[in-house]
């Protein structure tokens, strides 16, 4: 098992958050946004200074965290908002959004990165159950448009399970993914984001299964996990708390010795969205488990 982080957590300034990944151990990191911009939005020349910081400081891309389809309607009529102006994101129709894929082959290319993220289409607001067999149905539609691209560039998609879309459990990424049968198309499992879903949104099917026997059930489609903590507080009017990684409630532990037993080749990437301390925390607790 290999460990990476993604750079934005570290800061928006790629070649410093590259030293400081290099310095705290790291191999590998993953790209979401840098200088001010998501990775699919680089233009050519910053593509190049992409990769001499990475050749630099002797660093390997395990992922680009694109943001296709998370700020997209699925539906013509859905209702989405903005989510948070910290986590930079393309807008746009869907069209735009397929357009921005194909650029992010171009740069997984480039960079010889395996995979590229997208997300399962931004939750409405306009209506309360997601994830139904409808939604599942038209997600895979517009994704296997992006499939005869994966295969020309030999890089997989990776389905994200976010609690801000309509399938924000990995089980729920883990159906469509197992209907689409292709070998191109892999899971993004955030165990984190599985444990703070809300359950009142659910179709009944995906209420009753823990962290750990999602897990089990979708370890064989799992290509990269993201590793985050919660800490649940009920009193609290937003009772899902960011913390340090290993100070929560997801079960990391459990977690990295099922993967260890099954010798699955999982690569976890860091993403602990706390402050800089609380990052440094994560990083040595994590690589602890390892």
């Amino acid at each position: 098992m290999s460990i990476s982080i993604i750079t934005d957590q570290i800061g928006q300034d790629f070649e410093k958050s590259c030293a400081i990944a290099k310095h705290h151990g790291f191999d590998f990191v993953e790209i979401h946004s840098l200088w001010g911009k998501t990775v699919e939005d680089l233009q050519s020349f910053e593509i190049k200074k992409v990769k001499d910081i990475l050749i630099k400081y002797q660093l390997r891309v395990s992922n680009l965290a694109t943001t296709v389809f998370f700020m997209a309607k699925l539906y013509p009529n859905d209702t989405i908002t903005s989510f948070n102006d910290r986590f930079i994101a393309i807008k746009g129709r869907t069209s735009e959004h397929i357009e921005a894929a194909k650029r992010a082959f171009e740069i997984a290319i480039a960079l010889d990165s395996p995979s590229i993220r997208i997300f399962p289409f931004r939750a409405p607001e306009n209506r309360k159950i997601i994830g139904t067999a409808e939604d599942q149905h038209m997600i895979i539609e517009q994704y296997i448009r992006l499939i005869p691209w994966a295969e020309q560039a030999k890089k997989q998609l990776l389905i994200e399970n976010c609690p801000h879309t309509h399938l924000p459990r990995g089980e729920m990424t883990y159906s469509v993914a197992k209907n689409l049968r292709s070998p191109w198309i892999k899971l993004l499992w955030d165990p984190a984001n599985s444990f703070r879903a809300d359950k009142s949104r659910l179709p009944e099917l995906y209420k009753k299964l823990t962290v750990l026997q999602e897990m089990e059930l979708i370890s064989p489609l799992v290509g990269h996990i993201h590793v985050k903590d919660y800490r649940y507080v009920a009193a609290l009017e937003k009772p899902y708390q960011h913390v340090a990684v290993g100070q929560g409630d997801v079960p990391y532990p459990k977690i990295a010795d099922y993967l260890k037993k099954t010798s699955h080749q999982a690569l976890f990437s860091l993403e602990p969205e706390v402050n800089d301390f609380d990052t440094l925390v994560s990083i040595d607790y994590f690589k602890s488990l390892l």
